[in-house]
């Protein structure tokens, strides 16, 4: 066995362990993420090496779901919650800034960044530039509802 490919395993344990301690399925996961179920499997499982980007989404959605105790479960719908109630305090009086970002091509389709006030950022996919656009406007609605419902 290479010293790279347990490299890779290793990798892969600790990101699908972020992913279940998020409360998330890979398919719940590619929802919030700018990669497909498909290749957050391979990642997860060591038959692609993982980059950085991924590494770093995964400690992203982890973080946002997660509370800062150690080895505590949270269901990530709470965390949605925490959220959006955070973004319903900034923005008591007057409208949050959204941005987004031009539609770019990646590797397994193209993606959209937005942002709401700095507090979300984001990438959603889609299978060309309109989708992925009409994608991010969905997932800001969807979260300046959360907030609204505060």
């Amino acid at each position: 066995m290479s010293s790279r490919g347990e490299q890779g395993r290793l990798v892969g344990a600790r990101l699908r362990r972020l992913r279940e301690e998020a409360g998330l399925s890979l398919a719940g996961l590619a929802t919030r993420v700018p990669y497909s179920r498909a290749a957050l499997g391979h990642y997860e499982t060591g038959t692609r090496a993982a980059p950085s980007e991924v590494i770093d989404w995964y400690e992203r959605v982890h973080a946002q779901a997660v509370p800062a105790l150690p080895r505590v479960r949270r269901d990530p719908r709470a965390a949605d919650a925490a959220l959006a109630a955070a973004i319903a305090a900034g923005h008591r009086v007057g409208r949050p800034l959204i941005e987004i970002g031009r539609p770019h091509q990646g590797d397994s389709g193209f993606f959209c960044p937005f942002r709401i006030d700095g507090m979300i950022e984001g990438e959603a996919a889609g299978s060309d530039a309109a989708t992925a656009l009409r994608s991010a406007l969905r997932a800001i609605g969807d979260e300046l509802g959360r907030a609204d419902q505060r």
